[in-house]
């Protein structure tokens, strides 16, 4: 398979630290799916709500209609994400979902976040039916970074060649069960929602 039929990943990364000199990012995990030939990637650095916008707009353009995953890796909250510590650094799953309403047929977004999908499972199916998103992938725990990183390579390959939803939580949940416990996945679609069972972690935000 050439890089240019590799499914592709549409990466829009926050700010994790205030100190300016932090080499902290996911972009070694989306460089090794490439030499993998898992993938070929866009990564863009966001921390304001326009950067965000801005980047949105292109990824549900037909332009890169080749990269049906976004990978949102930033700090959140429940039902919410946060590019940076700024007041205009922050969305609600309401505001995101108004940005992408009916522009995400047959895409999959990740929200790579603590707690973002810490929802009620319908407000889920609602956030995935009003897109159009085939899937809505993310967790309901604060996520220690090491555990996060390590999982994200297991789930990104599953989102970049699996179709069905519940095929790719069933392998995940099957195979690497602790991780999924731990960081508490959920995979929603507009008809169901999969969660892993919640356990004690001494996670942080």
């Amino acid at each position: 398979m050439t890089r240019d039929n590799q499914p592709g990943i549409f990466c829009l990364e926050g700010e994790w630290d205030d100190d300016l000199t932090s080499r902290l990012s996911v972009r070694p995990v989306l460089e090794l799916l490439d030499q993998l030939g898992v993938a070929q990637w866009i990564h863009r650095d966001v921390a304001t709500i326009s950067e965000f916008g801005y980047y949105l707009s292109k990824w549900v353009s037909d332009e890169y209609e080749d990269f049906p995953v976004l990978w949102l890796a930033m700090h959140g909250d429940s039902a919410a994400i946060s590019m940076s510590d700024d007041e205009d650094g922050s969305l609600t799953m309401d505001e995101l979902e108004q940005m992408l309403a009916g522009a995400c047929a047959g895409k999959v977004i990740y929200f790579a976040s603590c707690s973002t999908l810490k929802e009620d499972p319908k407000r889920l199916q609602q956030f995935a039916k009003r897109t159009g998103a085939r899937a809505v992938i993310g967790y309901r725990k604060n996520v220690l970074w090491s555990e996060a990183a390590s999982f994200e390579m297991l789930l990104l390959q599953e989102l970049v060649t699996r179709v069905k939803s519940n095929g790719i939580f069933k392998r995940l949940q099957e195979d690497h069960p602790v991780l999924a416990k731990r960081l508490g996945l959920v995979v929603a679609t507009k008809n169901e929602v999969y969660r892993t069972s919640l356990r004690t972690s001494k996670a942080l935000p």
